[in-house]
């Protein structure tokens, strides 16, 4: 092993970790399996952040795609030392095959696939396509092969060729959702080709296109390879929107009969390796602002929750202040009507009633009091209840609404806050430890 792949091995085992430790800490948690330990995704949910905060995967996805002869296949077996995707003349890939490493070696079909890979659940939206995916899961850790998921798209050919699903359009979804695209060109490069490379750079997936001239090995004779070279270019040239940064690097695979001896057609095999790894390093830093960001934004969440509360709880006490006084009223207006109608039932009873008893009660100092009350009012009487009626009935239901609380945390609630709370912080410590092992990483490497 030279310096250069044990290099690439050590940043490959550094990004796998680190991919693999953020997802554990947005599965998890800090405590994978320990008794009521939650994950970053699960704080997100229970704050109701399920769609700002979204679970990121442990690879990284390259998508390649060409014609049906441009060695898109035969590239993925080289990348990861074994055979899983079927190569030859015909069209062998008529539909997409995604290769990722695993346990144990076996193939997924479309159902299988989708649930294997829950990102990939909208693309079964597209008739037909289901019968037509696949995932070849091996045990290979040649390379980066670790981190990283390849998306074998569909031979394209020209002509009558009937695909059994809109393979233009669901290469398109799939370029959402990956994190490179490498497309090969040979020298038989269809138009269909062209046309997908020309709705690829319509969109803002310009960054993560990069292309490449496979097989250069079938092309011999130099002249004949520029002229291959000059075609190729000229037909990206309307088609590309970053004509004047373009560059066509050739490469094919190492021949397993040539004893390993240099050939004189350049081959920039190790460039497209390269583009892979550097998506990788892009998407580790990438994942790891990520993770920063969400630890923030779930922080900031905590906060206005609390804030929230607190703002809560002083409105109530205002509402509860106002309600009082409301309801004060409306009991001193109750009062005051039942004092009113009480004197006007005592001028009535003691004026119509006779006896020593009726000439005691009626005698009363009460009694005396409301029968002047109800000689002064007299005919006001009725106007009077229904003003105070009305007072009742309108400072009650003032008061009532008012009275009406916004809610509050409980105990229980801003305890658990309190743990949330605490978790992230850890997490957010993790990421700062995480960030700095890794460029670590890169630093002693580069000193090598």
């Amino acid at each position: 092993m030279n310096g250069t792949s044990g290099a690439g091995e050590v940043i490959a085992s550094a990004s796998e970790q680190v991919l693999k430790r953020i997802n554990e800490l947005y599965g998890a948690g800090l405590s994978a399996g320990a008794p009521g330990a939650i994950g970053l995704k699960g704080i997100a949910d229970a704050l109701g952040l399920a769609k700002q905060i979204r679970k990121p995967r442990k690879k990284i996805s390259v998508m390649i795609v060409g014609n049906h002869s441009a060695g898109k296949s035969s590239f993925i077996n080289w990348y990861i030392g074994e055979r899983v995707c079927k190569t030859g003349v015909a069209i062998e890939t008529r539909g997409f095959i995604l290769c990722t490493s695993g346990r144990k070696r076996e193939t997924l079909t479309g159902d299988a696939t989708i649930r294997y890979l829950d990102y990939l659940e909208d693309l079964g939206g597209f008739q037909g396509l289901l019968p037509n995916l696949f995932t070849e899961i091996t045990t290979s850790t040649e390379r980066s092969f670790a981190c990283v998921d390849f998306v074998d798209t569909p031979g394209l050919v020209d002509g009558d060729m009937k695909y059994p699903f809109p393979v233009k359009d669901s290469i398109m979804w799939m370029a959402d959702h990956v994190d490179l695209i490498l497309v090969f060109f040979d020298p038989a490069t269809c138009k269909r080709t062209m046309e997908v490379v020309e709705q690829l750079n319509n969109t803002h997936h310009l960054e993560k296109i990069h292309y490449f001239m496979s097989k250069a090995d079938e092309v011999t004779d130099e002249r004949d390879r520029q002229r291959v070279l000059i075609q190729i270019t000229q037909n990206l040239a309307t088609r590309i929107r970053n004509s004047h940064a373009f560059n066509l690097p050739t490469f094919y695979l190492p021949h397993e009969d040539d004893g390993g001896l240099p050939c004189g057609i350049p081959n920039a095999i190790e460039d497209v390796c390269g583009e892979i790894d550097k998506a990788i390093n892009q998407t580790v830093q990438k994942t790891l602002r990520q993770l920063k960001a969400d630890c923030a934004t779930i922080q900031a969440a905590i906060e206005q929750r609390r804030q929230q509360d607190a703002a809560n709880r002083e409105t109530n006490a205002a509402r509860t202040a106002r309600g009082a006084l409301l309801a004060a009223g409306s009991l001193l207006a109750l009062l005051l009507l039942a004092g009113a109608l009480g004197a006007r039932a005592a001028g009535a009873v003691c004026g119509a009633a006779s006896g020593a008893a009726a000439s005691s009660v009626c005698s009363s100092g009460l009694a005396q009091a409301l029968r002047s009350w109800d000689a002064r009012l007299d005919e006001l009487l009725p106007f009077i209840a229904g003003a105070l009626m009305c007072v009742v009935l309108a400072l009650g239901g003032a008061a009532k609404v008012v009275w009406r609380h916004e809610p509050v945390l409980d105990r229980r609630q801003q305890k658990r806050l309190e743990e949330y709370s605490a978790v992230v912080a850890r997490v957010a410590q993790q990421a700062e430890l995480l960030y700095e092992q890794y460029f670590l990483t890169l630093a002693n490497v580069e000193e090598r």
